[in-house]
């Protein structure tokens, strides 16, 4: 008998760590929160966040459990976040402290460079990041919704349809109407159901249901489909335009609090301003997680910056006035913490002088309470760092590009282009050539075939017909878009990196550990972010792998499709610094982008047009009429046209010369912008060194030599101020001519 109950004990004993590894593993075994929050595609039930955090923190190898986000008392926001603590499976911290409420109809723009823990944020609220404490609340009638990185793939249904899958109200209004509609088709005319039916067509139109099919319309165009795309399956399109897809899908919801992480990485310039301008007229709240400037500008105005593991919010603030408010509030913050200090060490060095004195000891007893008052009341701990530091700037050093033999490195002639022989090629008859020295931008709208003459460039889609010639030396580098996407997530970051630079019959396998880690290091993937696995990093510390793999490895042809997507304002700027001084006249560059601000910096010497399935290239730089047609082209029908057959006309031949003084200019365009705030500043020194002389010669009176020698300086100033004046006139007439 005793043996039995021991077992039962056991048994019991076992069943009991059973359930307790089974709640740290696996959250489908949790039980449900009473009020879980309506998710749109994913509506999660599970426990405060609390409730499994000793179970979790017990094991150092367990996997996040899948939270949700508990619905509660809101004090009248959409969501507030109160308390918050993240941190990693490996108990580092991500965020702490973090208090914040989205009250209706505000649009925050959430900034912070990769890694900080943006999307961290978004995964507490969404419940796919365990909450260490804190409460993160949503009001109890709110919906939110959130893009899914699995976009819609394995979906059967047309794109129309998975676009109108989640307009909740209207599908339900309509399944009510079809129902009672087909029961009066059956036979049953009683007033109860012809009362029910009439009730069911009002509540119909008054969701919108009559207008559902040209809403849908609408933002599928927006989004840059076709009419005739819409009854296509969603299997028929790749990857980037399923997230558009779900992307449309996630819009006509109509969330109360709308979520968005990185939404404009899969789209065209045209898309790119739709999004914009309708987030910008969104009535309900939003969280934009975006490094996209223009985005953030045009339709957000908030913005919560992560910094420091906290988050420092800028209320009724758009992108730009942003920054200048983050500048004050540093210098703000560093001033009064300079004058406190000041401060006490002045009270503290009437203790030191007077402390001892019996006449003076009760004044400086005063001045005892008067620092310790200072040091409770915080004003003597130094500025929180998210509010006084600098956004660190990452660099990229490209290694020197081989030397290739003769001008030209990659030769495509009478090249048809396409996925399929038996379908009609996406680019027709194309003869491209790229010479040594040559920067290429491709530009043409979404859908045109800039990515698969990419493709063929690179050797990976074979021709339909034609040749593709390389240079003996051809050396290519590549960075795609999807790039950080495809690393090996088991695979720690540094042994990739190291992998790709050593590898190949172009390796070098003298790269040591050291200069891997020097690069990446560049790039803000410092410490122990080398030695994580892939999995680990975010994912824009992915893409910072993957450029550290693309920047190891000389090269003399770069071609880089769409290298901004996934990547921070700071690392786009660093990567377009270093193309615009790359190449010199052995390397060349060819780019697909959409990024404005990263195309102009990087000083094209070709465009190229892809349109229609062909391609014409002129040689000039990118100039902001470039942009219009751009969009222009993006659109469909005949107003594509408008003013863009000239792009189409044959290039004109300049002579040495032309070209020669079309590069000076290129350059000083380039570098002016910097050069004449250099001059501004130089100018404004000038002016206030003459009218130092100006005041000097007043007090100098009768003083014939010190006036001499002051009128002296005084007309060397001046001639300078009239030098840096010509030259300020000049580049503004260089800037003026190259944007024609």
């Amino acid at each position: 008998m005793a043996s039995t109950r021991s077992i039962l004990q056991l048994a019991a004993i076992f069943a009991l760590a059973l359930a307790d590894y089974a709640a740290g593993f696996a959250p489908i075994m949790q039980p449900a929160a009473k009020n879980p929050v309506h998710i749109n595609s994913h509506s999660r039930t599970a426990p405060s966040p609390r409730a499994y955090h000793t179970n979790l923190a017990s094991s150092a190898t367990a996997p996040p459990a899948t939270l949700g986000v508990t619905k509660g008392d809101t004090k009248g926001a959409n969501l507030l976040l109160t308390d918050l603590h993240i941190s990693t499976g490996g108990g580092n911290q991500i965020l702490r402290s973090i208090n914040f409420r989205v009250d209706p109809k505000e649009r925050w723009g959430i900034v912070g460079p990769n890694g900080c823990g943006k999307s961290t944020l978004l995964g507490a609220i969404t419940g796919s990041v365990r909450i260490d404490d804190g409460d993160a609340l949503v009001a109890p009638k709110v919906k939110v919704g959130y893009l899914k990185q699995t976009a819609v793939s394995g979906s059967t249904k047309t794109v129309r349809e998975e676009a109108a899958s989640e307009m909740e109200e209207i599908n339900v209004a309509k399944k009510a109407m079809d129902r009672l509609e087909t029961q009066i088709a059956g036979g049953d005319s009683s007033e109860k159901t012809l009362n029910d039916l009439a009730n069911a067509q009002a509540r119909f139109e008054d969701v919108g249901g009559w207008t559902q099919d040209q809403d849908v319309d609408q933002v599928l165009k927006g989004l840059g489909f076709q009419p005739s795309d819409s009854d296509r399956l969603c299997s028929d399109f790749s990857g980037g335009w399923q997230m558009r897809i779900a992307l449309a899908r996630l819009l006509l919801s109509q969330p109360d609090l709308l979520l968005l992480d990185e939404p404009s990485n899969h789209l065209d310039s045209s898309a790119r301003d739709w999004l914009a301008t309708y987030l910008s007229k969104y009535q309900g709240s939003i969280l934009l997680v975006s490094h996209d400037v223009s985005l953030l500008t045009k339709s957000v105005n908030s913005i919560a910056e992560v910094s420091g593991q906290t988050l420092i919010q800028y209320v009724s603030c758009n992108y730009d006035k942003y920054l200048e408010e983050k500048e004050f509030r540093a210098k703000s913050a560093l001033a009064e913490y300079e004058r406190n200090m000041n401060e006490a060490a002045r009270l503290q060095a009437y203790v030191d002088k007077w402390g001892a004195s019996a006449t003076k000891a009760s004044s400086a007893q005063s001045r005892v309470k008067a620092i310790e008052r200072m040091r409770q009341e915080g004003k003597l701990d130094p500025p929180p760092m998210g509010v006084t530091e600098k956004r660190w700037r990452p660099s990229l050093v490209l290694p020197d590009p081989p030397k290739g033999i003769g001008e030209e490195l990659l030769v495509l002639k009478g090249a048809d282009i396409g996925w399929s022989k038996e379908e009609t090629p996406t680019l027709e008859d194309i003869d491209l050539t790229i010479n040594r020295g040559m920067k290429l931008i491709l530009r043409g709208s979404n859908g045109a075939g800039k990515s698969t003459l990419l493709a063929a460039l690179r050797g990976k889609l074979l021709l339909l017909s034609g040749k593709r010639i390389e240079n003996e030396q051809l050396r290519l580098g590549v960075f795609t878009q999807d790039l950080a996407q495809e690393l090996d997530v088991s695979a720690r970051a540094m042994d990739l990196v190291l992998d790709y630079a050593r590898g190949g019959t172009t390796g070098d396998i003298t790269i040591s550990n050291q200069d891997a880690r020097g690069v990446m290091g560049r790039l803000g993937l410092g410490d122990e972010k080398p030695l994580r696995k892939v999995g680990a990093l975010s994912g824009g510390e992915k893409a910072r792998v993957a450029l550290s793999m693309f920047a190891l490895k000389p090269s003399n042809l770069l071609l880089l499709d769409e290298p901004s997507n996934h990547l921070d304002v700071e690392c786009i700027e660093a990567l377009g610094d270093s193309l615009s001084s790359w190449g010199g006249k052995d390397g060349s560059v060819v780019v697909v982008s959409h990024d404005r601000a990263f195309c102009e910096s990087v000083g094209f010497t070709h465009v190229g047009t892809v349109k229609d399935g062909f391609l014409v290239v002129e040689e000039r730089g990118l100039n902001a009429r470039d942009w219009d047609i751009y969009d222009i082209a993006s659109t469909s029908g005949d107003a594509s046209m408008n003013g863009a057959s000239d792009i189409l006309s044959p290039a004109v031949e300049l002579t040495p010369e032309e070209k020669a003084e079309q590069d000076r200019k290129r350059k000083l365009a380039f570098n002016a912008p910097k050069r004449i705030k250099k001059i501004e500043d130089l100018i404004e020194q000038a002016e206030m060194k003459i009218a130092e002389y100006d005041e000097g010669m007043m007090k100098v009176g009768s003083d014939v030599e010190k006036l001499m020698e002051m009128t002296e300086r005084k007309t060397k100033e001046e001639a300078n101020v009239a030098s840096l004046m010509e030259e300020w006139e000049m580049l503004e007439e260089v800037v003026a001519e190259m944007s024609e």
